[in-house]
């Protein structure tokens, strides 16, 4: 999963690794100084050699600082574009899911993935495999020089080793059971900060302000919980792995202090020896800890993978881009739609012609798939079977962009963004000129309004458009929708929480915008819409008949 993210930063990496090598072996050169200090100087009675070794750890100190912090900056640099590189990709996967299984998966549950698993997974897949190498590159310099002050010692100290890996191995089911309920207990609390913050009106409305707060405070102590358990289980693994740690130089002590007083180990060597160990221990440490680590991470890599794995809307990658000179004939075959959550057909052998430029009103109750009808001339679902044909060729023929550009769908609350109107109304169209947005905005109706606002065109809307009224907010959509020049144009619902002179209005703006082209009207009030060609009515899936005006 990491490997195409890394492939581009591994110059970088290996730049660094080198440096981090300097940095380590500066760092393993001090006990050597120590120990001329203490034998050739103190004993020795040579106090130059003191001045010398002295001036030289400082050398060897600043240098080490200096390098690494430079180490420290790149590494850290090269390491956060592999994790936006891999959460870009990720995102983008998710861009590409049918909205419908987007919806079913929390959003909070999303934010966390994206967010802390991916995080985990970075950390893991790039700091955790340059600590294991300079921690192996620095054990083997260390372990060398600790044989060659010392084999007796050193066979000691790495026979106790490996009682380390051990404790690591047993602790490894606990630890993955406590990441993965923090993970879970983190991503509870996301989906439940976004849900009622954006519900704040209902909650307000409710009188529910209290008993949220309660809910929250569940959450919370139940995340507490499991990150004191998580924390726990880290301790424990680690405090086991540092008292043997600690048994070991001991040992040292105990048979270095008999060499020492035998007269086989000078005193300089000894203290030399326990500095090396200590240096051992931390780099064996941390290599051991990888695997702790490692058991982290897989909890974020599974749950990561799992959003890798989401189907996407297949497309195919030859798609022909829709002419310029398309008319908007729609041609549906025995198409069924199955929802596999509702395990039911949706849409049940529908077959259906609507020529270009035709005005239909599609009725029907709350549930009879009249809005999986627009999803799926959007193909933001494909038909089990039968075939969706547009302008005589299968819409999976067209690329998906054109199809999605060239469908456009007013909905009953359109989506808006944090950002200026004019943004707003050019998404998707970045390019467009703004004499060009102005003149769709006057079609829409909606242009006087905006100009009476202090800033205009620049003025700033808040998150979902939550400062406009429904009204407003419908026209910016139908604003939209006349910039992209569709082919057909889809109000699903759009007029449905309107009063009635706002919705006539709203809908003579799109009989006047989008004259020439076809447009489907869906509705459960279909007495209101006036002018259609042909007016469906879909009840359980199945257009059960046919009427024209």
């Amino acid at each position: 999963m990491l490997r195409p993210h890394l492939r581009p930063e591994l110059p970088v990496l290996a730049g660094t690794l080198l440096l981090g090598l300097l940095v380590a072996a500066l760092s393993a050169a001090q006990p050597l100084l120590t120990r001329m200090l203490i034998d050739d100087g103190l004993l020795g009675r040579h106090y130059e050699r003191i001045v010398y070794a002295c001036v030289g750890m400082l050398a060897l100190a600043f240098a080490g600082t200096l390098l690494g912090g430079w180490h420290r900056a790149i590494y850290v640099r090269a390491s956060g574009r592999v994790l936006f590189s891999l959460r870009v990709r990720i995102y983008s996967h998710l861009q590409h899911v049918s909205p419908r299984r987007l919806a079913s998966i929390p959003t909070g549950d999303l934010v966390t993935r994206l967010d802390g698993d991916v995080a985990e997974v970075q950390r893991f897949g790039t700091d955790s495999a340059a600590a294991l190498i300079g921690s192996v590159l620095s054990l083997l310099v260390v372990g060398a020089v600790m044989l060659r002050l010392s084999g007796r010692l050193s066979l000691l100290v790495f026979g106790l080793m490996p009682l380390q890996l051990l404790v690591r191995h047993l602790a490894r089911r606990r630890i993955e059971t406590a990441t993965r309920g923090v993970r879970e207990a983190a991503s509870g609390i996301s989906a439940f900060l976004i849900e009622t913050l954006a519900g704040a009106r209902a909650v307000q409305g409710a009188a529910a302000a209290e008993i949220e707060a309660s809910r929250l405070s569940r959450l919370g102590e139940s995340y507490l919980t499991r990150v004191v358990r998580s924390q726990l289980v880290g301790y424990a693994t680690s405090a086991s792995a540092s008292l043997l740690g600690s048994i070991s130089t001991s040992a040292v002590f105990l048979l270095g202090g008999w060499y020492v007083l035998a007269g086989e180990l000078s005193l300089g060597t000894l203290v030399a020896y326990v500095a090396y160990l200590g240096r051992s221990a931390g780099s064996a440490s941390s290599i051991v800890g990888l695997y702790t680590g490692y058991q982290r991470a897989r909890v974020s890599l599974v749950r990561v993978g799992d959003l890798l794995d989401l189907p996407v809307v297949r497309e195919e990658l030859d798609g022909a881009p829709i002419p310029d000179d398309a008319r908007g004939d729609l041609l549906l075959q025995s198409v069924t739609v199955r929802l596999s959550r509702e395990q039911r057909d949706v849409l049940q052998a529908v077959d259906l012609v609507i020529p270009a430029g035709t005005k239909v009103v599609l009725g029907g109750a709350s549930g009879a798939g009249k809005s999986t009808f627009a999803d799926l001339l959007r193909r933001f679902i494909d038909a089990d079977t039968g075939t969706v044909m547009l302008d005589g060729q299968p819409l999976p023929s067209y690329r998906l962009a054109d199809v999605r550009r060239r469908i456009a769908v007013v909905e009953h609350s359109p989506v808006l963004f944090r950002a200026s109107i004019l943004d707003n109304l050019r998404y998707g169209f970045p390019d467009c000129d703004e004499k060009a947005v102005r003149e769709v905005a006057c079609d829409a109706g909606i242009d006087e309004f905006i100009q009476s606002l202090p800033e205009g065109y620049a003025t700033q809307i808040g998150e979902g458009g939550a400062d406009l009224s429904t009204g407003q907010r419908q026209r910016i959509a139908l604003a939209r929708a006349l910039l992209a020049r569709p082919l057909v144009v889809i109000l699903d619902e759009a007029t449905s929480g309107l009063d009635a002179p706002t919705a006539r209005s709203i809908q003579r703006a799109v009989d006047i915008g989008f004259a020439s082209r076809t447009r489907i009207v869906i509705t459960h009030r279909t007495a209101d819409v006036e002018g259609a060609d042909m007016r469906l009515e879909l009840d359980d899936g199945r257009l059960t008949h046919v009427v024209a005006d």
